[in-house]
């Protein structure tokens, strides 16, 4: 095993600059953004770590290399493909490198085995690696768009506006209560306006959160003020034994606002 240890290190920088200039012709994807002189560092990285493993009975410490970098790689933008593409540039360069210069047959098996060995643990790795950072990145995202799909905003002192857009079930529900409580609590606010008018459905459930948010918001001492009420959001309010007159509700968002201003004693008045 020495013998292709040593070899290997023996023609290490050339090997560094063969894969660096194919990685960059051949992997494609965020790579094609790289320079030459960018990509060599890495290059140089994950071929030291390979050197180790090849010393090594039970190859792990290029399979560790790749899991850090490919999880900071996903996060980044680059998929999976391209970094699979350049391990296997990896294995096809050193390869051929064992094929050219080990002329005993056994010995030469043996180098290119044990080279396999090392780059198909790593491709494992990769992936548990890849699958950890993407499962992350969604989990932020879906964080990001449930934050943006029910922005709380604040549009005079004390008035909230929380315009609601797309379906609701229980489970976002609860998560929009939970960030108008606190806003409401954050900005010591007493009125919000809840706009409903981008909500396409309004079934009995969410005409029952509907009524559990005013309910919720009242115990905090402020008071909600419903707009985008459609007939059929009514009728279905009624059925549930919701009482409108406890309710105050507005057609749209203008007439909701006016009606805001004016429990503070303030119109929109034109400018003069």
């Amino acid at each position: 095993m020495s013998d292709f240890v040593a070899l290997y290190r023996e023609h290490f920088d050339e090997l560094v600059e063969e894969i660096t200039k194919r990685v960059l012709r051949e992997a494609g994807g965020m790579y094609a953004t790289l320079t030459l002189d960018q990509l060599r560092p890495r290059v140089v990285a994950g071929l030291g770590a390979l050197a180790r493993d090849l010393a090594e009975p039970v190859p792990h410490y290029f399979g560790e290399f790749w899991a850090e970098m490919s999880y900071h790689r996903a996060r980044e933008g680059y998929t999976i493909t391209d970094v699979q593409q350049t391990i296997t540039i990896v294995e096809e360069v050193t390869g051929r490198l064992f094929h050219r210069e080990i002329g005993d047959l056994a010995e030469q098996l043996a180098a290119i085995e044990h080279l396999y060995r090392a780059c198909a643990a790593t491709r494992n790795a990769l992936f548990r690696s890849f699958v950890q950072a993407n499962e992350e990145v969604i989990r932020t995202q879906a964080a990001i768009v449930q934050e943006l799909s029910s922005p709380v905003i604040p549009i005079y002192q004390g008035i909230l506006v929380l315009p609601l857009i797309g379906a609701i079930d229980s489970r976002r529900a609860g998560q929009i209560m939970e960030h108008l409580l606190d806003s409401i609590t954050a900005l010591q606010a007493d009125l919000v306006l809840l706009d409903v008018t981008g909500v396409p459905v309004i079934d009995t459930g969410v005409a029952n959160y509907l009524f559990q948010t005013t309910q919720a918001v009242r115990l905090l001492g402020a008071q909600v003020i419903l707009v985008g009420i459609r007939p059929e959001i009514a009728q279905t309010m009624v059925q549930l034994g919701i009482d409108l007159k406890t309710v105050v509700a507005h057609a749209n968002l203008q007439s909701g606002l006016e009606y805001a201003l004016d429990q503070r004693g303030l119109a929109i008045q034109p400018k003069v």
